[in-house]
């Protein structure tokens, strides 16, 4: 079902925005739900519910770009003749711009704003092969070079079994993407990253400008590549796509 993929927090149907999150590797839909508390009326909080996790449990896990983004791209159909903001972290930030391309491909109205955070453009960074690595190590290698796995995970074996499988899928995700260069999109960007992220550095932020025709804006935030976990790093993501909703034509 189509409807399968979209979460409803705190439905705002009349709202004006809808804001459409995508998690970053591993994570939640659950994850963007305190942002619901944060936003105003008029912007309604849609988070992407990837299969295999929260309601979709029992769903297959999968393992590619292109197996996300087409179904993806159908179930978001029936809202793209409204104002549509694409937010998407890491690994969330590369779906919400292949869901972006999904969707010029079928003729789609585009997002009224992409937002991506803590990534580099496609093509870039380091090819790495953790979603093959045996558990222990595996952990092991995402926890050092990224970060991000909540400790209560960490100390938990059982909790942590049951979230290997959804990291390893979307490691995998990740990792067997190959970029093929398209035109840039019409939508406008708005980059975020930290200020000490490893991965992605200011520089290479500003290369986001390169992939639109429309209006760019890049920032940071002090802090690592997750940021936007912190009450003050959401808050400040949040203000940032408002007043970049703000510079956008209606």
């Amino acid at each position: 079902m189509t409807d399968a993929w979209i979460e409803y927090p705190k439905p705002q149907p009349k709202a004006a925005v809808k804001l459409v999150c995508l998690p970053h590797a591993g994570a939640s839909p659950r994850s963007f739900y305190p942002w619901a508390d944060e936003l105003p009326d008029s912007v309604e909080l849609l988070p992407i519910c990837l299969p295999g996790r929260a309601g979709r449990s029992e769903a297959p896990l999968m393992t590619s770009v292109k197996e996300i983004v087409e179904p993806l791209a159908l179930a978001l159909a029936h809202l793209m003749d409204e104002q549509v903001v694409f937010f998407g972290h890491s690994l969330g930030a590369l779906l919400a711009l292949e869901l972006v391309l999904e969707l010029r491909r079928r003729g789609s109205k585009l997002p009224t704003l992409l937002v991506v955070s803590g990534r580099t453009i496609p093509g870039m960074g380091r090819t790495l092969k953790l979603h093959s690595l045996p558990d222990t190590q595996l952990v092991r290698e995402v926890q050092r070079i990224y970060g991000g796995i909540p400790r209560e995970l960490l100390v938990e074996p059982a909790m942590l079994m049951r979230m290997l499988p959804i990291l390893r899928a979307d490691l995998a995700v990740n990792e067997t993407y190959r970029h093929v260069r398209e035109p840039p999109v019409a939508c406008s960007i708005l980059a975020l990253g930290g200020t000490t992220d490893p991965h992605v550095t200011g520089t290479e932020l500003e290369l986001w400008r390169g992939e639109t025709t429309g209006k760019f804006q890049s920032a940071q935030f002090n802090g690592g590549h997750f940021y936007l976990t912190t009450p003050e790093g959401s808050t400040w993501v949040l203000d940032k796509i408002m007043r970049g909703l703000e510079r956008l034509p209606v």
